[in-house]
């Protein structure tokens, strides 16, 4: 496509510059034949005149209609050189950061929940309140991630509020996202890293807001896994697959924030692993499951389960 549109302007421009050669031919002509004087100059010269002035003016009228018409003409005329610039910027930062991901380990990643912690914002709370809640966990933050991130096993350099941080903090706690979260529900605010961190980098994080529904009835089923027994049975490679895999794949499709959908804890076994390990033996197919141990919302922070294994029917 952009060659298709570079080809169309390249003709589209010929055709202009024709149809001006021929617009300024015509009227010198014109002007030649009826021997017109212009400051008393010789009508020959006079036409030419004529005809380059009426190419230039129609040329003129066309590059303002352009200019005015389109705003990538206007940054075409007036901010080259500003646009070259910030080119050649983002080829600098683009260079570094494949210098970092290449020779650096990264210290934190896109997405990480930098402060353990959460704000709440209880549902259908007063705007002002809102903001009083917001501002206080975003205080809080800045000096957790001060605190621990700036420590020499992470190399982190200081958090810097950026200039608009007023706005910012307005827009997260009376936005109409906020608004309509907060009117369905309680609301957590949690402190999250906006983008890969690196040794040396200023920390950056970003304040995200989550209803804190109920995702998990106790006592509901959340995941199963079918272990045909044999030689190759085992117990304790199927409740990792479980617990690793299988429950956080179901908590992420409800909507569980990743970080929490992880935290999988196993309270209970039914039988202890032992036993389930002696169960595997007998034959048979059987089929481990891990229940909700309690009720599970945002704020549980992990999935707390209790895990069952049963001969299949």
């Amino acid at each position: 496509m952009g060659i298709l549109r570079g080809i169309g302007i390249v003709v589209f421009i010929v055709a202009l510059a024709g149809v001006i050669a021929y617009i300024g031919d015509r009227v010198g002509h014109q002007v030649g034949r009826k021997r017109l004087t212009l400051f008393n100059i010789r009508p020959r010269y006079t036409s030419t005149i004529v005809a380059v002035a009426t190419g230039m003016i129609i040329a003129l009228i066309v590059t303002l209609a352009a200019i005015f018409a389109s705003n990538q003409v206007q940054t075409a005329f007036f901010h080259l050189n500003e646009i070259n610039n910030e080119i050649a910027k983002a080829q600098a930062r683009a260079a570094e950061l494949e210098q970092k991901v290449n020779n650096s380990p990264v210290v934190v990643n896109l997405d990480q929940l930098l402060v353990p912690s959460v704000g709440r914002v209880p549902q259908n709370y007063p705007p002002a309140l809102r903001r009083q809640i917001v501002n206080q966990f975003y205080n809080q933050a800045v000096s957790y991630v001060n605190r621990t991130y700036t420590a020499a096993r992470y190399g982190l350099k200081k958090f810097s509020p950026p200039a608009d941080i007023d706005k910012t903090l307005e827009t997260a706690a009376n936005g109409p996202t906020m608004q309509a979260m907060n009117s369905q529900s309680d609301v957590l605010l949690l402190a999250v890293a906006d983008q890969n961190l690196y040794p040396g980098d200023q920390i950056h994080f970003s304040l995200n807001a989550e209803q804190d529904r109920l995702l998990v009835r106790g006592g509901e089923p959340i995941a199963s896994l079918t272990i045909p027994t044999g030689k190759n049975a085992n117990a304790d490679l199927a409740l990792a697959e479980l617990l690793g895999t299988y429950v956080p794949h179901e908590m992420l499709q409800r909507n569980m924030l990743p970080y929490f959908a992880t935290n999988v804890l196993p309270e209970k076994m039914l039988p202890e692993l032992a036993s389930m390990r002696t169960m595997l033996g007998n034959g048979g197919n059987y089929i481990l499951t891990a229940f909700a141990a309690a009720d599970i919302y945002q704020h549980t922070f992990s999935v707390p389960v209790v895990v069952t294994l049963q001969k299949a029917p």
